[in-house]
This record gives C-alpha cells, structure tokens and sequence, in this order.
C-alpha cells in the first residue's frame, strides 16, 4: 500500500515482519511459492548465499515457521491464542543450535549457530525473541481487515492501532460500520421512502 502504509519494524524485527511479508494474504502472492522464490527472498535478505543447497522439505518447513509467528502475531492482536502455534515454534527451536555470547554492551546477545536452514529459522527466532525482550514485539499486530490481514508495526503512543492503513483498510473499515448504523436506525415502509426521497432532494 504504497504511501499509506505503516512503516517497517525497527531493528531485529524487522526481519520478523519482513519474513511475515514474504506472502501477502489479499493478493495471493507468495514468495516462498517455490523453492527457487524461497532462495531469492533468503539470498535477498542475506540470510543465505545465492547458491544455497535448499529444496522442497526446506521450504515446507520455512512456511510452517512463518505460519506460526503469523499467528503468534495474530494473538497478540486479540485475535485468539493459538497453542499449535506456540507448539511448532517450541519445536523449531528445540531442532536448532541457539547459542549466548557474553557482550560489553548489551549484557549477552543470542546467536544463531546452525548451519543452512538451521540458520535461518534460528536468525529468525533470535530476531523475534530479542524483540520481545526489548518490549516491542507487542507491536508487531495483524491487520484487523479479514480481507487484508497484512502484519504491520504499531507506531500509536499507546499501541491501539488495529489497521496497516487508515487510508484504506481503515476507512473501509468506518465506511462499513456508518453503513451499518445507518441501516439499523433507518425506518421501514412508508416511512423509509419518504426519508429517501427527502435525501434525494436535498442532494438535488
């Protein structure tokens, strides 16, 4: 939504909500729809080198971790817990080296120690996991338009955004909850189509 939409998480999370833009819900599209897309977004990301050996299995398994931050997000956008979700990135994160280093600043920094897709997963994690360690993993939300349902970063002072745009998600959004009032107040028979034709003609 160029020049309405919310602008990119900061930090390491921003790769978190990059790796959940990798599809897109409304249109269809699908970076991960083929093992060779998967490898142009992770080369693109520097996530992996061009020519890495990566297949099917790989990006099967890549679109079951995005599935489940997709929802781990959607919960923390009210929409529902989801323990299937929590339950499939235990398990990643049991499958892969996670390693601490000791840092002068920061105190200690996770690391991503695997190799090849365990990398990857872990890189993501680490990503998602210092967020929430920082406390703004709460602002990374899901679009509150079902037909939309684009991950966006909450930039409100006091994390009550609910749509990736207001120009458009957002409006569509009031323009269906006026109509709605609208046709719940509205009289019936006679009296509906006097109010119509009043309408009309002040219009005219």
């Amino acid at each position: 939504m160029p020049g309405s939409a919310r602008p990119s998480a900061p930090g390491q999370l921003r790769l978190v909500h990059a790796f959940l833009l990798s599809a897109d819900r409304e249109s269809g599209r699908d970076d991960f729809a083929t093992p060779g897309g998967m490898r142009r977004w992770l080369a693109a990301q520097r996530l992996v080198a061009p020519n890495a050996e990566l297949g099917e299995e790989d990006r099967r398994s890549l679109v079951e971790l995005r599935q489940a931050l997709y929802e781990l997000v959607a919960a923390g956008s009210g929409l529902g817990t989801n323990l299937r979700a929590v339950s499939t990135l235990n398990e990643a994160a049991r499958r892969i080296r996670l390693g601490m280093r000791l840092h002068p600043d920061d105190g200690y920094r996770l690391m991503s120690e695997g190799l090849g897709l365990d990398r990857v997963v872990g890189d993501v994690l680490v990503a998602a996991l210092s967020a929430m360690a920082a406390g703004n993993w709460s602002r990374l939300k899901v679009c509150a338009n079902p037909a939309c349902g684009r991950a966006f970063y909450d930039t409100s002072r006091n994390r009550s955004g609910r749509w990736c745009s207001m120009s458009s998600c957002g409006n569509r959004a009031k323009g269906r909850a006026y109509r709605r009032r609208r046709a719940e107040a509205r009289p019936t028979g006679a009296s509906a189509e006097a109010q119509d034709a009043l309408a009309a003609a002040a219009a005219g």
